[in-house]
């Protein structure tokens, strides 16, 4: 059995490597972080209505666009990615090192952690340009 401090340095180098592998797929970069920027900064744009009160649209949209990156980064990436490294192979080939299922986990959510993050980020400092 090894011990916490183990699994938590193999899972944050994991998270390290999962980094690495997701900037180098252009289209999970667009899609993830690029897109409900794209999207926010279109629908911003051209809607500047008021919803309520001292809520503009762009105010709105970005709470959505912010709640719906969350999700997709949450469940999406996990749900896509895991299945694709089961059908490469790279799962078996994973169980063959002496990491363990724990810091492989790890590794994921730190990545998920990571994604969400940085999408938020982009997505107000995008809106706050917009605004």
């Amino acid at each position: 059995m090894k011990s916490l401090k183990v699994i938590m340095r193999i899972g944050l180098l994991r998270g390290g490597l999962e980094l690495k592998q997701f900037l180098r797929q252009r289209e999970s970069v667009v899609f993830t972080l690029l897109f409900p920027v794209i999207l926010l900064f279109i629908f911003g744009s051209v809607f500047k209505d008021t919803i309520a009160p001292g809520v503009t649209f762009s105010q709105y949209f970005v709470a959505g666009m912010i709640a719906s990156g969350l999700v997709n980064t949450g469940f999406q990436q996990l749900a896509i990615t895991i299945p694709m490294e089961r059908d490469s192979g790279a799962l078996k080939r994973l169980r063959g090192t002496p990491m363990s299922v724990s810091s492989y986990f790890i590794g994921k959510a730190l990545l998920v952690t990571i994604l969400m993050v940085l999408q938020t980020i982009l997505l107000l400092f995008f809106w706050s340009c917009n605004v």
